[in-house]
Formats: structure tokens, C-alpha cells, sequence
């Protein structure tokens, strides 16, 4: 007596499911010789078709994702952007291509890596209809089978599964392994995936984003980026084959937030930009093969020309995986070293570079124009002082003495260094207020030691700046000096921007409530203050004589 036991998959049409017919086929050669086929039991296996969208599959962070990675900084100019690449989660799936269940599908059945069947068809409102010339069953041994789903687009050549980039957004692939032994039915679903992942970026900000965001997204070189991917079942890997690509337009509109209040005043990071449009890519593209170029939009001082020469440098993207590339944009405030040169965060010890090339920093610079800088930390070890002494409290001291403070900001501004080292600035015998010790907050000005010897040229001079100087605070802050018009009234800007300038090099904060004397006098008695706090700044007078005092904050000329 022989017995062959084989599963037969056949099609019924139904109307939910697509059932397939599995069998086992008993048939015994009796003892007497007569061949008595008998009747074969049943066994049903569905199978059904199921869309997966982007991201269904995990809702994962950098904080736990597999894209997660230590972040990279680029040097932009003006800013520096920090970027980071996080697998977007299904509640933001808000666009993208979206492919029905229902279609022509083909469905391959493997067996430890060996095709054993295949058959298409048309699976329609539940049922399944096979194609004329297809066949209707699979005839398989029980065992264990890597079962193969694809739709049209993709194009088959023996075991190989190929896709091209052109179809990236339409071609669906779905597989699974089932064990089928007889001894239970077996539904079998096809989870139908994007055979693509697709990306896009989103631009990340403490301060409003006032213009759109123009940039291309484009290869880093020739024939780096896959064009085609074969898939092989019986290894179950894809293969790239790289090719030529179009640059694509990356572009992000204004952040609608509101200004100022939108992150607190420079605090947190609230302001986005988001790229319109996903760009889709095969699977084994690397990100570190793609480039951000940009052509406009304005988010600090200057509009942005840049180009981040690599998207990630980590990311190799994954079949059906959707990608936000974050990246987070900060100002790249401008330092005066204490070798005379300028430079960036990222040129000194805190910004990390390397010891034997790191440079210290000793001022911020306010207006590289006219080489004007301002102190990192206060003068005269932090201590308050009076404007004068009670020699001169009651005297006009300054040439340029104005009763409007207005006018001190404007039409008859002078410049605090005039007033600190020229004599011509003071009345009768005063001479140069930075080494009279009449006047405190000049001479604490002047007589500043920023910690470490200078050796550029020529040599600094640390004064005290006008009323009108302390205008040029609005650029770490993010506001325009031509606004600025009237004392006695406060103006917003971003404080927390303006103190970060400051202590992420070791300075001392500015915008902490504290109020900073300037060398303007508004009368025989008074003189201008302002007064930096993290949410706005503004002007004021007291009397030179104020017994508590004010700060010192140098300005410098290099």
C-alpha cells in the first residue's frame, strides 16, 4: 500500500474571504489489488488582502527607533542645524500614495527557498477571480511555505522580484510563512506593504520662521542613490542597483505660530516648518547619499544659501518605513577670540573642537561692520555701582546731554566709546571718563579683564555703552534696530536666544532683570539704563546718584 500526502490549494470565490481548498489525498492500493480512490477530506485556507499604510507598523522615536543616531551639526553661516532622523508614527500619515486592497496580485508559494507554485488573479470586494491562463491550485506537500504576494508593478524574472524607483509609490508587496499540517485551518493573510519608504523634513526653530523654506533635495553624486531593487524570497534581502536622479524641490512654508509668545521667548523648540510633499526612495537607499540645498528663506540674520552636504549619516531606509528628518536650526552667534580672529561656537573648547586648535572666546560680537562687541561676562566682578560720584551728581558731565531720551536713541545718539575715552565728550575738566574715578561705570568699563590676555591688534577698548548702543542687543534677540524708537517702553525680542549667546560659552547671563548703566545723561541729575530681560528689553533713567546702583556691561571696539 503506497500513500501521498499532498495539500491542494484550490479557489473558491466567496464573499468575504478568498478561500483556498487544502486536501490530503489518501489513496491505497487494497490488498486484493483493486485501486479504490478514496473520497479526500477537506481542509479550508483563507486568504485574505489587507493594505498597510506607511508607519502602521511602529510608532517609533528617535528615543527608541532603529533610526536613532547621535545627532549631526552643520556649520550654515549665520545658524547651525542639528539633525536627527525619526520614524514617523501612523498619526501622522496625512499624505502619500494610497493603494486599494483590491487589484491583480500574484501569489508565489516558496519551500526552503524553492518555488513550488504560483498563481494570479484579480481579488475584488472579497472574492478572487484567477487569471485565463493561470493556474486555479496550488498542489503542495504539508510542510512549511514562505508565501509571496506582489501586485503589477513589479517586474518578475525567475526567483527575482524586481522594482523600479518610477513605481516606488504604487508596488505592493506582502509576505508570510505558514505551517500547514492537515491538522487545523489556516487563514492566510497578505499584509500588502509599500515596497518603499518615503521621507521628507521638517525644519525646527525657537524663534518664528517668517519666510517659506525653498531647498532641493538631490544625489550627493552620480549613481549613488538605487533606482531599482531586485527582491530575492529565498534570501529574503533586497538588492539596489544605483542609477541617476532628478533633484526634487524640498520646499517648507512659514511657521504660523505666534511671534515671540509661539516658544516662549526663544525657550523652547516650537516653531516648525514642514515640508509639504513626501520624497520616496527603494529600500537600501542611504540617506548619507542625499544632499539639502537651499535658495531662499530667511530664519536668522541672513537668507539661507546653504547646503547640508548629507542628509543623515547613518539612515539606510527600510521597505514601508515612512522618515521625518528633523532638523533643528539655531542661531551661529559670532565670538571675538582672544587671538583677534572671529569665530562660531564650534571653534571653541565648549563648542567641542579639539584642544590643540580650540580658541577662547572673549566678546560677542554685535555688528561685524563696525567691529563692535560686547562683553561675555560683567565688569567689576558682577558688584553694582553709582553712575558718579556726589562730586558730579548734580553737574552736566557729558557734552552731548539730552532731556529727551528719545532723542538719546535717535537723532542725537552718541556712542558710549566717545563718551568713555575722548575728552571732547566731557564738560570742563573732567577729561576721559575711563580714568577718572569720579565715574565708576566707566572707569569699571574700561578697566575690564575679560580672563585671558589679548593678542590681536591693536589693542581693545572696553567703554561704556550709550543709550543708543544697547540697540544693537536686538540682533541676539532677533528684532530689527530701525523698530526701535521711543525709551520708557518695552520691546519683545527672543531673551532666551540672546542668553544662550552668552553662556554656552561660559558667559554670564544678560536678560535676567538686571538693569546695565549707559553712559547717556538725561539731565544734571539722571542718566539712561536698559534693562534686559528674557521676554523683552527697555530704557530707562535714574538718578546718578542711585544708591543701590546699576551693572557694568562693556562694549568693545576690536
Amino acid at each position: 500500500m503506497t500513500m501521498r500526502k499532498n495539500t491542494i490549494l484550490s479557489v473558491i470565490t466567496g464573499a468575504a474571504l478568498l478561500l483556498f481548498v487544502a486536501a490530503c489525498s489518501n489513496s491505497d492500493d487494497s490488498i486484493n489489488g483493486n485501486n479504490n480512490e478514496q473520497k479526500e477530506p477537506t481542509q479550508t485556507v483563507q486568504f485574505s488582502f489587507t493594505d498597510e499604510d506607511f508607519g502602521e507598523d511602529e510608532a517609533l522615536t528617535r528615543a527608541t527607533g532603529a533610526a536613532e543616531a547621535k545627532p549631526q551639526t552643520i556649520d550654515m553661516g549665520d545658524c547651525e542645524a542639528e539633525i536627527s532622523v525619526e520614524s514617523e508614527p501612523a498619526a501622522k500619515k496625512t499624505r502619500g500614495a494610497q493603494t486599494p486592497a483590491n487589484g491583480h496580485y500574484t501569489i508565489r508559494a516558496y519551500q526552503a527557498g524553492v518555488l513550488k507554485g504560483e498563481m494570479s488573479g484579480t481579488f475584488s470586494g472579497g472574492n478572487f477571480t484567477p487569471d485565463g491562463g493561470s493556474q486555479k491550485s496550488f498542489r503542495l506537500p504539508y510542510g512549511t511555505y514562505d508565501f509571496v504576494a506582489f501586485n503589477d508593478d513589479v517586474t518578475v524574472s525567475g526567483n527575482e522580484l524586481t522594482v523600479t524607483r518610477n513605481k516606488v509609490q504604487t508596488t505592493r508587496m506582502g509576505a508570510t510563512t505558514i505551517n500547514i499540517t492537515g491538522s487545523a485551518d489556516v487563514h492566510v493573510n497578505f499584509s500588502m506593504k509599500h515596497v518603499g519608504a518615503r521621507l521628507r523634513t521638517q525644519f525646527v526653530c525657537q524663534k518664528h520662521i517668517p519666510t517659506a523654506i525653498t531647498a532641493t533635495l538631490e544625489a550627493t553624486a552620480t549613481n549613488v542613490i538605487p533606482v531599482s531593487v531586485t527582491y530575492n524570497p529565498t534570501t529574503k534581502a533586497y538588492t539596489g542597483t544605483p542609477g541617476a536622479i532628478a533633484a526634487e524641490s524640498n520646499n517648507s512654508p512659514a511657521s504660523i505660530q505666534g511671534k515671540y509668545w509661539g516658544s516662549r521667548f526663544g525657550q523652547n523648540y516650537t516653531y516648525t516648518s514642514t515640508c509639504t510633499d513626501y520624497h520616496y526612495f527603494l529600500p537600501t537607499t542611504e540617506t548619507s547619499n542625499l544632499k539639502l540645498s537651499f535658495s531662499a528663506g530667511t530664519l536668522f540674520w541672513k537668507p539661507l544659501t546653504a547646503t547640508i552636504p548629507q542628509l543623515n549619516t547613518t539612515l539606510s531606509m527600510q521597505p514601508g518605513k515612512s522618515y521625518l528628518v528633523k532638523i533643528k536650526l539655531k542661531p551661529n552667534y559670532t565670538y571675538l577670540m582672544s587671538d583677534g580672529t572671529t569665530g562660531h561656537f564650534k571653534d571653541t573648547a565648549f563648542g567641542g573642537a579639539p584642544t590643540a586648535t580650540a580658541k577662547t572666546p572673549i566678546a560677542l560680537v554685535l555688528d561685524k561692520d563696525n567691529h563692535m562687541a560686547i562683553a561675555l561676562n560683567d565688569a567689576n566682578g558682577g558688584a553694582t555701582v553709582r553712575w558718579c560720584t556726589n562730586t558730579y551728581y548734580n553737574t552736566q558731565t557729558n557734552t552731548h546731554m539730552v532731556t529727551n531720551m528719545d532723542d538719546a536713541l535717535n537723532s542725537q545718539a552718541a556712542s558710549g566709546i566717545d563718551e568713555t575715552w575722548n575728552s571732547s565728550y566731557s564738560t570742563g575738566s573732567i577729561g576721559v571718563k575711563a580714568t577718572n574715578p569720579d565715574f565708576l561705570p566707566f572707569k569699571a568699563a574700561a578697566d575690564y579683564n575679560p580672563g585671558v590676555a589679548y593678542s590681536g591688534s591693536p589693542a581693545l577698548q572696553w567703554y561704556l555703552p550709550s543709550y543708543s548702543d544697547f540697540k544693537w542687543l536686538f540682533p541676539l534677540g532677533f528684532v530689527d534696530i530701525p523698530a526701535i524708537t521711543e525709551s520708557y517702553h518695552s520691546y519683545y525680542w527672543y531673551g532666551y536666544l540672546a542668553e544662550v549667546a552668552f553662556t554656552q560659552v561660559g558667559g554670564t547671563e544678560l536678560a535676567s532683570s538686571k538693569q546695565y548703566w549707559s553712559s547717556s545723561e538725561n539731565n544734571t541729575t539722571s542718566a539712561g539704563f536698559c534693562a534686559p530681560s528674557t521676554s523683552f528689553l527697555n530704557w530707562g533713567a535714574n538718578f546718578k546718584y542711585y544708591t543701590r546702583g546699576y551693572h557694568v556691561r562693556p562694549f568693545v571696539k576690536y
